[in-house]
């Protein structure tokens, strides 16, 4: 298509000098006049930029730049075809199209958000501009208004990575905004809505020594930039002195950051992701306050994160019972909490919370979501296990609203190990059908989206509650940093998700600490892999605590009391496609952590109408059922 595009152009630059020398010739021109005439006419130039190899400028094929205020459509390779632009004497070549051209002058708004390009400069924040003449054409070289500053970044293997830099001038040095330039010195001329602090945006690696380029106006620093490096478990603070270097447009100024301080801290929302309200209950209401922690494993801390970070709005994603199940959902004053209004029934709703007034606005963003959860609870008291450790756990599947066998209301929700937001299972108790979801205006799509780079992380998966996301990659690499597991929805590993990263080391249980992605509700937790053993060593049904339990596609289990306790199957949703399997025949339920150190897999108890497995593993990207136990402390 490309190649059918150029020779079009090229027939039609062809005709065009053919055309010109036909006229020449019934004028009477001479061969040299004619010459003269066809440089006053020129046809096509390429691409080229002046300056240093991070401002290169690569236009793709059906791109435009700007010539004398006309847009014009590049080709391929930077050929750039005159043949609807009218002759002129001089000619002001420019890009991006959002540059003004007023006269000698061009005006521009230099964005105080950048996108981060690896070895170069964010070519939209940074105009290009030529003026030549006719014969000057043919070798223009467009020039950076602008300069720019790399920063050198050391390697550091904890965080792994960073989302973006932070950059704010201590002084009176400026950062972004408007700016108005003189074409033909390159001189700035006017300066308007200016901002100290620009920020490049983007997944930068620092596994090892990187570098970030941030375009910046010319000029000459008189005080230091506050340098904030953001990474998904926190971030790091530097002090640049550049107090008499300058800023050249064109040019790349070069700083590395020696001695970061760095320091975890994750920011989250309200104290718990799983309110339980007792069926008719017509309200509730949520702390949905900002804090953040400064925890390795992701605990709460509780640490206020300030007004800034507050939502601006919220409302209902899903529920699983129907349309007026949710009669309301509204935003305190202070926004630090938010009231939904219910209809009283058993069942299960998520409710998010945004960054802007109108959550149903295309660019609003979803900061948390919470899992509002209508049912009556018991607690199950376990005895002392072969590894020391006695549990309590609630007497139902987290999201099951009854404990009666073979009841598509006592499976509960399905979790995809590590994230805090539910899945709907089977709609039918013993078969792979879907439940279905609702919100206030109708039935809601189940809805999947594949892993990698941009969607297998926790901000995404944060913002996307609804959304499962399948595995990010089928190999997996935990020998050197930066490490990752086959058929993870994560991209980058993260072993702390659910607060217990050594839990295959069986600790106490009062030393196991809650995670903030932890979905159970407050004061219970993610059961850790011992929970289910028994008092001898063992890891199958004889070796638990249903040792006497009876099977009914599901197991019912009598403890000394007399009391039956019910554990179901339910399947889980495939890592492959999001489907539902399994929940004719098995019932898994996570545990907190990995079976053995870095991991590509995490541990699960499995209940099959032939055995019990303590200590199965499988993919986190799959999804499966979660029976909460009660913090310890």
């Amino acid at each position: 298509m490309k190649d059918w595009i150029n020779n079009f152009y090229m027939i039609k630059l062809l005709m065009k000098y053919l055309l010109f020398a036909g006229v020449m010739a019934v004028v009477g021109c001479t061969e040299e006049k004619m010459e003269e005439v066809f440089i006053e006419q020129p046809n096509s130039f390429h691409i080229k930029v002046e300056g240093d190899e991070a401002f290169a400028l690569n236009i793709p094929s059906g791109g435009k730049i700007g010539i004398n205020g006309k847009e014009v459509q590049v080709l391929s390779k930077g050929l750039v075809s005159l043949y609807e632009v009218p002759a002129e004497e001089k000619y002001t070549v420019y890009y991006p199209l959002s540059v003004q051209l007023q006269e000698e002058r061009m005006k521009f708004n230099m964005p105080k958000d950048q996108i981060y390009r690896t070895g170069g400069v964010d070519v939209a924040a940074c105009p290009y501009y030529a003026v030549a003449d006719n014969e000057g054409l043919a070798d223009l070289k467009l020039k950076p208004a602008l300069g720019a500053l790399k920063l050198i970044i050391p390697a550091n293997q904890e965080f792994a990575s960073i989302s973006s830099v932070v950059l704010k001038s201590e002084s009176d040095d400026i950062m972004a905004g408007c700016i108005e330039l003189d074409l033909e010195s390159g001189n700035i001329i006017t300066k308007e809505n200016m901002s100290r602090e620009v920020v490049l945006k983007g997944n930068i690696d620092i596994t090892e020594n990187n570098e970030a380029i941030i375009v910046l106006p010319p000029q000459t620093f008189t005080g230091k930039l506050d340098v904030m490096l953001v990474a998904p478990k926190g971030g790091g603070t530097y002090s640049l002195d550049l107090t008499g270097k300058s800023i050249e447009a064109g040019k790349v100024l070069t700083a590395t950051l020696d001695n970061i301080d760095w320091e975890m801290w994750t920011y989250y929302y309200g104290t718990s992701n799983c309110v339980i309200v007792p069926p008719g209950q017509l309200s509730v209401t949520v702390n949905c306050a900002a804090y953040y922690t400064t925890s390795p494993v992701y605990a709460y801390e509780n640490i206020s994160a300030g007004d800034n970070y507050l939502p601006l709005s919220a409302a209902q994603l899903w529920n699983d019972v129907s349309s007026d199940f949710v009669k309301g959902v509204t935003l305190s004053s202070d926004r630090k909490s938010f009231t939904v209004n219910l209809d009283g029934r058993p069942g299960n709703a998520v409710i998010a919370i945004y960054d802007k007034d109108d959550p149903k606005t295309e660019d609003a963003k979803i900061l948390w979501s919470f899992h509002i959860w209508v049912t009556e609870v018991k607690e199950q008291h376990l005895g002392m296990n072969v590894k020391g450790n006695s549990y309590t756990v609630l007497d139902r599947n987290l999201g099951a609203t009854s404990v009666i066998p073979g009841e598509r209301s006592s499976i509960g929700l399905l979790y995809q190990w590590g994230r805090k937001d539910p899945f709907v299972g089977t709609g039918e108790y013993g078969k792979n059908s879907n439940a279905k979801m609702y919100n206030e205006v109708g039935e809601v799509a189940f809805a999947t989206v594949k892993g990698g780079e941009s969607t297998g992380n926790v901000k995404y998966a944060i913002q996307n509650p609804t959304k499962f996301i399948m595995y990010s990659r089928s190999k997996s690499n935990t020998a050197n940093p930066p490490y990752y597991c086959a058929y993870d929805w994560l991209y980058y590993a993260d072993w702390a998700l659910w607060g217990n990263p050594e839990g295959y080391t069986y600790p106490k249980a009062s030393n196991l600490t809650k995670s903030i992605y932890d979905p159970s509700p407050e004061g219970y937790m993610v059961a850790p892999n011992d929970t289910w053993m028994g008092a001898s060593e063992g890891y199958d049904k004889t070796s638990s605590i249903f040792a006497a339990a009876e099977w009914s596609k599901g197991y019912v289990m009598v403890d000394d009391s007399g009391q039956n306790w019910w554990y179901p199957i339910g399947g889980w949703r495939s890592r492959k496609n999001g489907k539902l399997t399994a929940a004719d025949t098995n019932g898994y339920y996570w545990c907190s952590s990995t079976d053995r150190e870095k991991a590509a897999n995490s541990v699960h108890l499995t209940l099959g109408k032939d055995d019990v497995k303590l200590n199965s593993n499988n993919s986190r990207a799959n999804s499966s059922l979660i029976r909460c136990v009660k913090i310890q402390r």
